[in-house]
């Protein structure tokens, strides 16, 4: 089968929609998987082939502030924004929980030059992918990607100096248990920086909140516990799990409407045709401008004293 430049599959309009079929299928049986398996599962059926860039394999909503040409770049300058407020330099070991398929990794490497990047995810497609990609980069010596839960991670005490989550931990099972490893993983002096989509505060999301806190016995298995955050709640959270220093900031102005502006038009292009239409639906001006205004989109810098 012919591949792009970014390694994905060219196919026939048959094979396309027998794809869609499969990924459909797959995915409505996502909520019948044990609960730490379904965040993973999503990912490896949506693939590379659903990615919405033009020239990489980032999966994130971008950073629009200094009105870049594409996803691509946006995708690059909030991987350089997270970076930045990690002060990510010489020196550091870093912990980036939920890499995607590697490339903000990448571009850390490159332009920001940390000793290591340990890469940590549940979605094993997405660690077979990176690994291969940074073998051909050449930063294998550099990056390596690995399995693991955000809420265990399978990292020693104190054990690098910065840990990272782009746009991944909103997915996580509990924010509370995520700010808890990433405290214990840190160094004294060393900084948790989140790219995260959370609630955005009015009303109804402020009784959703509030509802969240009480205690429910029969709570049902697929709602996380104490899991909706919006912007005073996570600076609450982060403080209360004993970081310091701790800001967390709404870029939400420079993300979804730029990013609906830009799906607009980029939705039309013919290489869109590969996309799931569900995620086509999701992701279109009209989609996104019927959540988006319900979402936040928070930059968080905390550190360990």
């Amino acid at each position: 089968m012919t591949l792009t430049t970014a390694g994905i599959p060219v196919e026939t309009l048959p094979q396309r929609g027998a794809r869609w079929a499969r990924e459909c299928l797959e995915w409505a049986k996502v909520p019948f998987l044990p609960s730490g398996r379904r965040v993973g599962r999503v990912y490896d059926i949506v693939g590379p082939q659903n990615l919405f860039g033009e020239d990489s394999l980032f999966i994130n909503l971008g950073y629009w502030h200094d009105n870049p040409a594409s996803l691509d770049e946006a995708s690059r300058d909030l991987a350089r924004l997270v970076a930045r407020e990690a002060e990510l330099g010489p020196g550091d070991v870093q912990l980036d929980i939920g890499f995607g398929y590697g490339d903000q990794d990448f571009l850390w490497a490159r332009e920001f030059g940390p000793e290591e990047i340990i890469g940590m995810n549940i979605a094993t497609e997405q660690i077979e992918i990176a690994t291969r990609r940074a073998a051909e980069l050449g930063l294998s010596d550099r990056i390596h990607f690995e399995y693991g839960s955000a809420i265990d991670l399978p990292r020693p005490d104190a054990s690098c100096t910065k840990v990272t989550a782009l746009e991944s931990a909103f997915h996580f099972p509990s924010h509370k248990a995520f700010f808890a490893e990433a405290f214990r993983v840190l160094e004294p002096g060393g900084k948790l920086v989140t790219a995260d989509i959370t609630v955005r505060t009015n009303p109804l999301t402020e009784a959703m909140i509030r509802a969240s806190d009480r205690p429910l016995p029969r709570r049902p298995a697929t709602l996380p516990e104490r899991n909706i955050y919006d912007l005073p709640r996570y600076r609450n959270a982060l403080t209360a799990t004993g970081f310091t220093n701790v800001t967390a900031y709404s870029i939400r102005r420079d993300v979804y409407f730029p990013l609906a502006t830009y799906l607009s038009k980029r939705l039309r292009d013919p290489d869109m045709r590969r996309v799931n239409p569900v995620l086509r639906a999701t992701f279109s001006r009209p989609g996104l401008l019927t959540w988006a205004p319900w979402a936040d989109y928070i930059i968080a810098v905390a550190t360990k004293p």
